[in-house]
């Protein structure tokens, strides 16, 4: 009992101390509320525009004829790809798009309304650079549904020119259940990541600034140093809630889970991240050689939480690298709330999984951390 008094009394008088000087610095505005804010209006001014439109798409027709030119003048009309006539000059068109003066290509073979009336199924072809994405996949937006729908018309005129009935097929209505407007789903994906993922740099980044300036001169323990953690703790906490909750205001997207189970999940990921700083600490002679090293954490974050590519394509090794990242888990399972109807249980495995993060750490630093903390700062 008079352990639990003493880390109490300890924990208390730490966090109030370090309450009533929680913006008493200028680096204390800066790490909490400036550069967040700052970097999150960069972030949402990017993606602004919403879907990306009228894209630079070359075109190459050798056929010339009535319905290769309804393909092109369809495919322009589309919002996403604006057409440049390359003429006959495939080479050019294909150097066009290596050096990305456009995205896309558009390649329409000769014979190609004649082999179709004669049933030959020619293809014409729509090239984009992948190495431009976003970029490449927005302009061929518009393809496919155009395609669908001259099969539809030709299969009729095929079907009234030989003779034959075409086959009754079944009529099937999609109905959209994600976010809002299914074209800018992946336009919030990228900036509602990109969001959790700057929490994770700014928690790690105030975690080693905490424990550098921490006076040595002070009896340390373990919950003089939790104290000193726990109200930016709270912080981080109510920040990327706020952050997220602008976003979902602006954008108009809907919750389809509990939007309370956000507020564990962020609460546990904020902790995840403090022990990674922490981690990142006591592991380094100096504070600055901890800065330098965050810029690896924050790459390897960014590389391997399915942000970039999708977990299921990452070879064994990258998958496991991914699932020793907290930013994976936290924001598989805050995307899974706004898109899935997530129970509780799930909400659950997640925050005992980021709770393992914080007992891990302190297990390993047990020894290290007071002994560190007591050390001079050796310039590196």
């Amino acid at each position: 009992m008079e352990t639990l008094n003493w880390f109490f009394t300890r924990f208390k008088n730490s966090f109030e101390g370090e309450v009533r000087q929680l913006f008493t610095q200028f680096t204390y505005h800066l790490l909490l509320w400036i550069m967040p804010l700052a970097v999150y209006s960069l972030i949402s001014s990017i993606f602004v525009a919403g879907v990306i439109y009228d894209l630079p798409v070359g075109f190459v027709d050798q056929d010339r004829s009535e319905l290769s030119r309804t393909i092109i003048r369809d495919f322009d009309a589309g919002p996403h790809a604006k057409l440049i006539n390359y003429d006959n000059r495939l080479n050019d068109a294909t150097e066009g798009l290596k050096k990305a003066k456009i995205y896309a290509l558009l390649y329409i073979p000769p014979e190609f309304e004649s082999d179709t009336l004669a049933g030959k199924q020619p293809t014409p072809i729509l090239y984009y650079n992948a190495l431009y994405y976003s970029a490449g996949l927005y302009s061929t937006m518009d393809y496919s549904g155009l395609i669908t729908q001259l099969n539809s018309s030709y299969t009729s005129i095929m079907a009234s020119k030989t003779g034959l009935a075409v086959p009754g097929l079944a009529k099937l209505n999609f109905i959209y259940d994600g976010l809002f407007n299914p074209t800018g789903n992946s336009r919030y994906y990228q900036q509602f990541s990109a969001v959790v993922h700057l929490l994770q740099l700014l928690v790690v980044t105030m975690t080693i600034h905490l424990l550098g300036k921490m006076s040595r001169r002070t009896p340390v323990s373990y919950p003089y140093i939790l104290g000193k953690l726990a109200p930016y703790t709270l912080w981080y906490t109510c920040l990327l809630l706020f952050e997220i909750a602008i976003q979902v205001l602006l954008s108009g997207a809907r919750v389809s889970s509990n939007p309370i189970y956000m507020i564990f999940v962020v609460f546990f990921y904020v902790i995840a991240a403090q022990s990674m700083g922490m981690l990142l600490y006591t592991f380094t002679r100096s504070v600055m050689t901890a800065y330098s090293l965050i810029g690896i954490l924050v790459g390897l974050a960014l590389t391997y939480s399915g942000v970039m590519v999708p977990e299921i394509s990452m070879p064994k090794i990258a998958q496991i690298i991914s699932h020793l990242e907290p930013l994976t888990y936290a924001l598989s399972t805050l995307f899974g709330i706004f898109l899935r109807h997530v129970d509780f249980i799930t909400v659950l495995k997640t925050c005992a999984i980021l709770l393992v993060y914080p007992f891990l750490v302190t297990f390993i630093i047990r020894r290290r951390l007071v002994k560190r903390l007591q050390q001079k700062e050796v310039l590196e």
